[in-house]
């Protein structure tokens, strides 16, 4: 694997091109992010006070309530909803939320697991990531 190449597993299809929002702390959408702004509004996250929108949101593993994908939906509603959706494990509020984005609102968002945090180690909020869902690849530097 060649620096700025990450492989993961595609959950949700689609390409997203943007800025890194990156946590290493459990995430959630549920309470967690503002859905009026998109700003990150849990006291405990490590990207308190930064916006999900537009970003390429990246965290290990989601937390919380199943409640999680109804929050991102209406981010989703509101255009205050990631570009797309990274973890190593499985967010399922996650893939919920953008299949439910696809369906109800027509809008493509992302989701792929897998990737681990040491892959991700070196990424910070603010890089320049593509993600190529047909490929399973999340490429930084682009």
């Amino acid at each position: 694997m060649k620096p700025g190449l990450m492989n993961g597993r595609v959950l949700v299809m689609g390409n997203a091109r943007g800025r890194a929002l990156v946590s290493r702390k459990a995430f959630t959408f549920a309470h967690g992010v503002n859905p009026s702004t998109g700003i990150v509004t849990d006291v405990r996250s490590d990207i308190r006070g930064m916006s999900v929108r537009g970003r390429i949101l990246v965290y290990p593993f989601g937390r919380g309530s199943t409640s999680a994908s109804s929050w991102f939906l209406e981010a989703v509603r509101l255009g205050n909803n990631p570009a797309a959706i990274v973890t190593e494990g499985i967010d399922l509020s996650a893939v919920i939320g953008s299949v439910m984005a696809r369906v109800v609102y027509g809008k493509e968002i992302p989701v792929m697991s897998g990737i681990t945090r040491a892959a991700y180690a070196g990424l910070k909020s603010g890089d320049e990531v593509f993600l190529d869902a047909g490929k399973g690849e999340l490429r930084a530097g682009e």
